[in-house]
């Protein structure tokens, strides 16, 4: 099998997420960009389409949503690129979207094919900037008559479309401060949270687009919210002070800190402030574990719910800050991103005893995989897909999909 494929995109690449399950139908698309895309049975393949979203300083900023080209079989690891844009992946829709996305997501694999939604072939995309955003993603209507393909802004060609169904905001206009991150509920796909940097998380009902609830979650911005796995109510943050917090929609009196950073050590300011949280990720088969990296660090902290306070293991292998963190979809491997321009994997059960006194947390200071890029890595998430092996990365303009 291809040990890595790559796509050329034609912006920065920020936001990127992989589809939870297979397409309806996959799309051939002939060097010839006058030619109409050949339908091709459904395959394998078509689990290898991402949402990604560009990072431009305007408001012309894009998703697109992406496949693999039919036409390249992954039993060989030597076949050449034959995308008509000199790639391994072929657009699939494209449109615009204003303000960068801070994240992408697809519908959870446990929605609904019956939601108010959407029609019944269709899939369901979420992105988050100034409001929530909820696409329709159709792989193969919507289709120019006599073409077959729709043309987008950029000039391309593509089978499908993305068309915006829904953009939640607060009740009074003009109130919506910027969203930072979003997490779609699997319990009830119905649902999701979200994080912005006015303090507060949301919870919305996409059914009726409104929202559930909306609380005063940190003392300052709030960076990344997740639905605790298999859990409908519960949801954890991080944010800018630094601290990592439970809330249970069935209980919002009080929320729950689990962890809480010091303050850099090199700071001079007398009223020195905790290092902020980015970004968390539950490990997807053992939801007592996450990782969670500071602003500024190199070091991954893996910490476990049921004794709160302290991480269990740390990671130290990068020599440039953090910027991306991913789990395996059986939760035995991490894989990491960073500006050192490389992407590192994992094994936390080959984790150390420390050597500080002072630390009762294990180390992990070994990688069992090591990827070099030419550019700093913004972004990376493994396949949803059951023991898959594919990570992918988005650094710069490129994205590249590596196999470990």
């Amino acid at each position: 099998m291809a040990s890595t494929l790559s796509y050329n995109a034609p912006f920065p690449v920020a936001a990127m997420a992989w589809a939870n399950t297979s397409g309806p139908q996959q799309y051939l698309q002939s060097p010839n960009v006058l030619q109409r895309p050949t339908p091709v049975a459904h395959s394998p393949e078509s689990s290898f389409r991402l949402a990604i979203g560009s990072f431009v300083e305007d408001y012309s900023n894009q998703i697109q949503v992406i496949g693999l080209n039919s036409g390249l079989p992954l039993t060989d690891p030597d076949v050449p690129p034959i995308g008509y844009d000199g790639s391994d992946f072929n657009v699939l829709a494209s449109t615009h979207h204003g303000y960068p996305a801070t994240k992408i997501a697809w519908e959870p694999s446990t929605s609904s094919p019956h939601s108010p939604l959407k029609r019944s072939k269709s899939e369901l995309i979420a992105s988050s900037s100034d409001v929530l955003k909820i696409w329709e993603y159709n792989q193969e209507s919507n289709l120019e008559a006599n073409s077959g393909f729709i043309h987008t802004k950029n000039g391309t060609n593509t089978p499908g479309s993305l068309n915006l169904i829904s953009q939640l905001t607060p009740k009074t206009p003009g109130t919506a401060a910027p969203l930072t991150s979003f997490s779609w509920n699997e319990t009830i796909p119905s649902r999701i949270v979200t994080c912005s940097i006015d303090t507060t998380c949301t919870v919305w009902d996409l059914d009726t687009r409104t929202a559930i609830t909306q609380l005063i979650a940190h003392d300052r911005e709030v960076y990344d919210v997740q639905w605790l796995p298999r859990s409908s109510d519960i949801f954890v943050s991080v944010g800018a002070d630094g601290s990592l917090r439970a809330f249970d929609l069935r209980s919002l009196e009080h929320s729950t800190i689990l962890y809480e950073t010091t303050p850099p050590t090199s700071s001079s300011d007398k009223k020195r402030s905790n290092s902020p949280l980015l970004r968390l990720e539950f490990n997807p088969h053992d939801s007592n574990y996450l990782a969670t990296f500071k602003h500024g660090s190199g070091e991954i902290n893996i910490l476990d719910m049921r004794s709160p306070g302290a991480p269990v293991t740390n990671i130290k292998g990068h020599n440039g800050n953090i910027s991306s963190i991913s789990w395996k979809s059986d939760g035995s491997l991490l894989a990491t991103g960073s500006d050192d321009r490389t992407v590192q994997v994992w094994d936390i059960n080959k984790s150390k005893r420390s050597n500080n006194s002072s630390s009762k947390a294990n180390v992990v200071t070994e990688s069992i995989a090591n990827h070099k890029s030419a550019y700093q890595v913004h972004s990376i998430e493994w396949s949803k897909r059951k023991n898959s092996n594919w990570i992918a990365m988005a650094s710069n303009y490129q994205i590249k999909l590596l196999k470990l």
